[in-house]
């Protein structure tokens, strides 16, 4: 201040309050902090309007069905979040109480097969129901305590496995014969029973755990419904356990029972769609052998599923809590549970794959419906889908099944069968949506979406000829990632660019070596490519990588920031550069070039000239002073 008194003009009180404030905020001697804080926050501190829009600015909009997903890379490192290591006592009591849980259901379960297995039936019988009331007195009595709660949940879940078990020991002993009905018929109804007793339990402790018990021994005896009624009697089982369970969800409000109802029937459905008889448990799994029957339980099961995810986007659920808690972000319940759901419903399209137009038919089903679940999520309304999924979509599945029960004929073009023409007018449908919708698209969806086509494309596509098709599936890879890399370009999205330049690669290493042969002796998915077409497509990526790189080459790997421990490793290695996507891009691709370096594979002649043109081109990048990346590391 006594400096400035010289001046010709003495400072105004208003000048002397903004000197005075900037003088107490100035550090005085050593100041840590400034080393770790970006100096961009000094500026934002000038007005408080500046201030907030900076805020908005940083604060990356996030993707309310994706969630919050950490980004697989990033052109502008920001400061690295360190949590506390140290948790605080009461979170390791909760773990250990759980894991005491866990123990004792498995403890208490064994004994309660010992007793249903070795005791006389008399006294096995008397001995289960014993248990089941005590585990039920018990959860009744400490369930209503803060601090015994999960103890009371746990008994009253470990009191109804007794009752079901006790059910089928009945069955097992011949107690149930001479009732007047069959015996398999009677076991049902009694287990039916036991599933409303269950669901009363959920109400009557308000509890999810407990409902979704139910809905899981539905799931159960539905499957055990196949000997008695068929696939017919497997598939309404089926929807009748998801419609328990969304219902519960519904009245509930409860997204836990929304996501397991949503990942659990789309496992079911794969199950018996790959099962050849399997036998898990004493419990034969029949497969549903009709391809008119699976077609329509998945398109009930997808048209259910879809509808909840896109309700229950906002709920908290222990899907998306198990994910955050490995430190992989918090992903909504939309995109964690849609993903489980997907590998039922991958399991569905599998057992199908050598016929391509039901396979497809299936995937489009899948894709058209979560593609408009996820539009919605994004702010689209029904209204707006109503021209491409709720008016078409009933006349297409109806038409579908008339032509498949020969109740309608038609003759198509090209001898397309009535699945191929559905999957060629769900396309079109899937297009238009997209099209017209394209900008509510997120990158986390983009880049998650290009690996599901690539991997289904792969299921899809027999290409163990090493002609036409293996030809075909090369081709459709490259649609699928050029588009993705100049997507990726157009919206400087770093993670697309990283899964445009990278994923490729991660199939040849795949895909083009027979990784699965030699791990397991056996070809899982059989490919066989040419060496001409191998090597013009490892052509062909090379001058992607180039192209990606020159404007998203300087992007950095995330490695392993939202792990615990490991978040200082993460920020070294980002701030070396050497994970960068220009040395990824260069190593990944010197090392499928040496992988696929054999006889049946890529020639000498081929690896030679692929990784020349690689070197060249890394060197003119260099040369040219494009190049971002650390060749020297």
């Amino acid at each position: 201040m006594e400096e400035e008194e010289g001046g010709a003009k003495p400072p105004t009180s208003e000048d002397d309050d903004v000197l005075r404030e900037r003088s107490f905020k100035r550090p005085k001697g050593l100041n840590l902090d400034s080393f770790m804080v970006a100096s961009t926050n000094d500026e934002d501190e000038t007005t408080e309007g500046s201030d907030t829009s900076q805020e908005d600015v940083s604060q990356p909009r996030i993707d309310p069905a994706v969630g919050e997903v950490r980004e697989l890379f990033q052109l502008n490192p920001l400061p690295t979040e360190v949590s506390d290591s140290g948790p605080p006592a009461s979170s390791g009591e909760q773990t250990i109480g759980r894991g005491l849980a866990v123990a004792m259901v498995v403890v208490w379960t064994a004994i309660g097969a010992l007793v249903g297995t070795v005791l006389p039936p008399v006294l096995g019988g008397l001995g289960l129901v014993l248990m089941a009331v005590v585990g039920l007195y018990l959860g009744e009595r400490w369930i209503q305590l803060e601090s015994m709660h999960l103890l009371g949940i746990t008994w009253v879940i470990i009191s109804m496995k007794l009752l079901y078990g006790l059910a089928l020991d009945a069955w097992r002993w011949g107690w149930l014969d001479g009732l007047g009905w069959p015996e398999s018929q009677v076991l049902g109804a009694l287990m039916l029973a036991l599933v409303g007793m269950n669901v009363g339990l959920a109400f009557r402790h308000d509890e999810d755990a407990i409902a979704a018990q139910s809905a899981l021994v539905l799931f159960a005896i539905g499957s055990s419904a196949g000997a008695v009624y068929g696939e017919t009697g497997i598939a309404v089982f089926i929807v009748m356990a998801m419609a328990l369970m969304h219902g519960l969800a519904l009245v509930r409000s409860s997204g836990n029972l929304a996501s397991l109802g949503i990942s659990m029937s789309y496992l079911w459905v794969g199950v018996h769609a790959l099962s050849n008889d399997w036998n898990i448990l004493s419990l034969t799994l029949l497969p549903i052998e009709n391809d008119l029957t699976l077609f329509l339980l998945l398109s009930v099961v997808t048209a259910a599923n879809a509808s909840m995810a896109a309700a229950f986007v906002h709920h908290e659920n222990w899907l998306s809590q198990a994910v955050k808690a490995v430190g992989l972000g918090k992903p909504g319940l939309w995109a964690v549970s849609v993903s489980l759901g997907m590998v039922g419903a991958l399991m569905a399209i599998a057992a199908h794959r050598s016929e391509t137009g039901y396979a497809l038919a299936q995937l489009m089903l899948l894709t058209l419906a979560f593609t408009s679940s996820y539009l919605v999520v994004r702010g689209v309304s029904w209204t707006r889908l109503m021209p491409f999924v709720l008016a078409p979509m009933p006349f297409l599945i109806a038409g579908l099944a008339l032509l498949n029960a020969d109740l309608v004929s038609v003759k198509f073009p090209f001898d397309l069968n009535e699945y191929s023409v559905f999957a060629v007018a769900t396309t079109l449908l899937c297009i238009g949506v997209l099209l017209n919708h394209q900008a509510r698209v997120s990158d986390h969806v983009l880049w998650m979406g290009a690996l599901v086509i690539v991997l289904l494309l792969t299921l899809l596509i027999p290409a163990d000829d090493g002609g036409q098709n293996a030809r075909l599936l090369l081709g459709s890879q490259g649609v699928v990632w050029l588009g993705l890399g100049y997507v990726a370009v157009r919206r400087s999205s770093p993670s697309m660019a990283g899964v445009a330049v990278l994923a490729p690669y991660g199939w040849l290493l795949v895909f083009a070596t027979n990784v699965e042969q030699r791990l397991v002796n056996a070809d899982l998915v059989p490919i066989v490519l040419s060496e001409v077409d191998l090597g013009a497509w490892m052509l062909v990526l090379v001058v992607q990588q180039i192209s990606v790189n020159h404007r998203l080459g300087e992007a950095n790997l995330n490695l392993a920031g939202g792990f615990a421990g490991l978040s200082e490793m993460s920020s070294r290695v980002r701030d070396s550069d050497l994970l960068n996507l220009w040395n990824l891009g260069f190593m990944f691709a010197c090392l499928s070039f040496v992988a696929v370096a054999r006889p049946e594979g890529l020639t000498a002649a081929g690896v030679v000239g692929g990784m020349a043109a690689l070197l060249l081109a890394h060197a003119v990048m260099t040369w040219l002073g494009l190049h971002r990346g650390r060749p020297h590391t």
